[in-house]
């Protein structure tokens, strides 16, 4: 356990025995100066410190990190998450792509796009984006979240549905596109409400950065739910990944060696 946790864990523990500074010190040696400056989670205590600490509070270290559940997380959760990360900054990136080629078939502006650089764009999206999305569901397990689990499977799903949709109208260019973009606003929209509040719900874990991340990403949902504001949502949509980037990569960072 590290440092803010470590010494919000100890301050705890501390008043679940009814204990002062002063009397915590008289049992582990320790100047009340350096218990304050570790509750505060200003300095990081030696093992045999910890120890110390934890065995005038008659609690058993081990006991204590067989609870954590960040104790028990499988050593390849870190890589995954940086993967997902890595997976979410590529995706970012080609998403501005594709949306400068899907505005342009759109509008029928005058740019060449082959139909092997629009499958290749579309397909790297879908698995960029899937990526990034699991590094969620990772989260979801290392944190118990019954919300963003299905939440970001949801995901998944919902960006294979909507990319076979583009390709679709992209090689049947006579098909009215507007049923199938109002299907895929609606249906992006429920996931990111679901995925919205999934986030909401780590605001113990991640504190305020989570509650922001989960509401933007909650209007988003709203937003595209709506149909007629779906390109507002678009501009909230670019917002929400970027502060998805910020948490995964404080997830991350709470797990890595």
């Amino acid at each position: 356990m590290e440092q803010p946790e470590l010494g919000k864990k100890i301050l705890e523990l501390r008043k679940a025995n009814g204990l002062t500074q002063e009397e915590l010190v008289a049992r582990c040696n320790i100047n009340v100066r350096t218990i304050q400056r570790i509750e505060a989670g200003e300095v990081t205590p030696r093992s045999h410190t910890v120890r110390s600490i934890f065995a005038a509070l008659n609690i058993e270290l081990d006991q204590l990190q067989a609870n954590n559940p960040l104790s028990s997380t499988s050593k390849k959760a870190p890589k995954w998450l940086l993967l997902a990360f890595i997976s979410g900054v590529v995706y970012f990136i080609l998403a501005f792509w594709e949306a400068y080629m899907d505005y342009g078939l759109s509008t029928s502006l005058p740019i060449s796009i082959s139909a092997w650089q629009y499958t290749l764009v579309k397909i790297s999206i879908l698995i960029f984006y899937s990526l990034f999305m699991l590094g969620f569901y990772q989260m979801g397990h290392i944190w118990e979240n019954n919300w963003i689990k299905p939440a970001s499977l949801l995901a998944v799903a919902g960006i294979v549905i909507c990319i076979a949709a583009d390709l679709y109208l992209f090689y049947n260019m006579d098909t009215d596109p507007l049923p199938l973009v109002a299907a895929q606003s609606i249906l992006f929209g429920s996931i990111y409400l679901i995925f919205g509040f999934g986030l909401y719900r780590y605001k113990e874990e991640f504190g305020n950065m989570a509650i922001g991340a989960g509401i933007v990403v909650m209007i988003t949902g709203l937003l595209f739910i709506s149909v007629v504001l779906a390109l507002l949502g678009l501009l909230f949509l670019a917002i929400s990944e970027i502060l998805l980037l910020i948490v995964l990569y404080s997830a991350f960072d709470k797990v890595k060696p």
